[in-house]
C-alpha cells in the first residue's frame, strides 16, 4: 500500500509533538511493509527532499514553511499528480487540514482520506485568547484572530472533515470539536511513544527538573521559571530546571530568569538531539508542563511518564484524560501561578512522593500509550478505509 502523508510541518522543521507522532507514525507503516511519501511545506535550510528509515519526505520549495497558503495548494496538486502517475497512491493520511489542496482530485480517482487531528481552529481561538497580549498597542489582534481562525474552520476544517472517510483524534476531549461531518467516521487513537529502559533515579542534589517543547508563549515555561524562583531558598538551592526546546519566545525565558535572578537554577538546552535528550530525561525526576494550550494529547506529556518522571501540568486539553490527579502525576489551572508553585514546593519537600508518582506514570505509560498501539490502530483505520472505497 503507497500511503501518502500531508501535513504542514515535520521534524526537519522543528521540534514539536506533532513532528514527531507524524514522523512515528511513518516509520511504523514502513516498518509494517507499506511505502510512505510525506509532503510538507518548504524548510528555511532549502532541503527539498530527503530520505529518512525509508520514508520518502519532500519539501517543496515555494511554499511558506510550516503553513498552508495558495502557492502550497498549488504546488501540491502538481507535485501529488506526478507522484500518482509514477507510483499510484492507496489511500492519503491528512494531519489536519493537510489534504485541502487535494480533495476534488483524490475523489476523483476514488482515494480515500483519513485525517488525524491534534486540534482544531475552535481550540486555536480559545488558546489565542488566553496567551494574547491586552496591551492598547495590540489591540486589534484580538479581533483579526479569532476571526481569521473561525474563517479557516469554516472554509478548511470542515472541509476537510466532509471529505474524510475517517477521523482519528489523539484525544477523546476533542470528539466536542468535531460534531460536524463526522458522523459515524471517528475513532480515538491516544498518541504512543518507544518505551524507553527506565534507570534508577539517582537521590543527589540538585533534583532535575525538565520543561519541554516548543518555546511559545502559550507553552506556559514562564510559568515553571517563575516558580523555581518562588520556591523557598532552602529547597531553591537544590533543584535545577532543564528548558529543552527552541522558539521566538526564548530570549523572553532568558530575560525573565536573569531578571529573576535565578540564572544558576534554570538551564537552557535550546534543541537537543535525541541521545541528550534522552540524558535529561533520565537524570531528571519532575516534569513541568504549565501550558496554556488546549492541547490534545501532548508527547512530552507521555514522554515524561515513560521516564518515570513526576508531571505536573495544566489540566486542559487531553491532559486530563491521561493524568489521574495525584496519583500518576499533579494537574493545576492553567495561568494560575500560586497552584504551580504549591505543586512544586509539596512535591520537592516530599522525595517519596516524587518517587510513588513517577512509578505510578511510567505504569500509565506501559498500559495505555506504546507506540506500538499507535501504529497498528491507525494503520489498520487506513487500511479499512482503502477496502470500503
Amino acid at each position: 500500500m503507497h500511503i501518502l502523508v500531508m501535513t504542514r510541518i515535520m521534524p526537519g522543521h522543528s521540534l514539536g509533538g506533532m513532528q514527531k507522532q507524524t514522523m512515528d507514525l511513518c516509520n511504523g507503516f514502513v516498518q509494517s511493509g507499506h511505502k510512505v511519501t510525506v509532503v510538507t511545506t518548504a524548510r528555511n535550510d532549502g532541503v527539498e527532499i530527503e530520505t529518512i528509515e525509508g520514508v520518502d519526505i519532500c519539501y517543496l520549495s515555494g511554499s511558506k514553511p510550516g503553513y498552508y497558503s495558495r502557492k502550497w495548494n498549488s504546488l501540491c496538486r502538481k507535485h501529488i499528480i506526478k507522484l500518482h502517475q509514477e507510483n499510484p497512491i492507496d489511500v492519503i493520511h491528512s494531519q489536519s487540514m493537510g489534504a485541502i489542496s487535494v480533495l476534488k482530485w483524490a475523489k476523483k480517482n476514488s482515494i480515500p482520506i483519513v485525517s488525524t487531528w491534534h486540534g482544531t481552529s475552535l481550540t486555536e481561538i480559545s488558546t489565542f485568547i488566553s496567551s494574547a497580549s491586552y496591551h492598547p498597542r495590540y489591540w486589534h489582534w484580538l479581533l483579526i484572530m479569532p476571526i481569521s481562525l473561525l474563517k479557516r474552520y469554516f472554509t478548511m476544517d470542515l472541509t476537510v472533515r466532509r471529505a474524510s472517510k475517517k477521523i482519528t483524534l489523539v484525544s477523546p476531549t476533542l470528539e466536542k470539536n468535531m460534531k460536524l461531518f463526522t458522523k459515524n467516521k471517528v475513532v480515538t487513537i491516544p498518541n504512543g511513544i518507544e518505551l524507553p529502559l527506565v534507570k534508577t533515579k539517582s537521590k543527589q542534589k540538585p533534583i532535575q527538573c525538565i520543561a519541554i517543547g516548543r518555546i511559545e508563549k502559550e507553552k506556559g515555561i514562564h510559568y515553571a521559571i517563575n516558580s523555581i524562583a518562588n520556591l523557598p531558598k532552602e529547597i531553591q538551592k537544590d533543584v535545577m530546571l532543564n528548558v529543552v526546546g527552541e522558539g521566538g519566545y526564548m530570549s523572553t525565558l532568558q530575560h525573565l530568569a536573569s531578571e529573576l535572578e535565578i540564572d544558576e537554577f534554570v538551564k537552557f538546552h535550546g534543541r537537543a538531539d535525541d541521545e541528550s535528550l534522552k540524558e535529561i530525561y533520565h537524570n531528571s525526576r519532575i516534569h513541568l508542563m504549565p501550558t496554556t494550550r488546549q492541547e490534545g494529547l501532548p508527547l512530552t506529556i507521555l514522554e515524561g511518564m515513560a521516564y518515570g518522571l513526576a508531571t505536573i501540568a495544566s489540566d486542559i486539553g487531553g491532559i486530563p484524560g491521561v493524568i489521574t490527579n495525584d496519583i500518576d502525576g499533579i494537574l493545576t489551572e492553567p495561568g494560575n501561578q500560586n497552584q504551580l508553585n504549591q505543586a512544586l514546593s509539596d512535591l520537592l519537600a516530599n522525595e517519596s512522593k516524587i518517587a510513588t508518582i513517577g512509578k505510578a506514570a511510567r505504569d500509565t505509560a506501559e498500559k495505555r500509550y506504546s507506540k506500538q498501539r499507535m501504529v497498528e490502530e491507525t494503520l489498520q483505520v487506513l487500511i479499512e478505509a482503502v477496502e470500503k472505497k
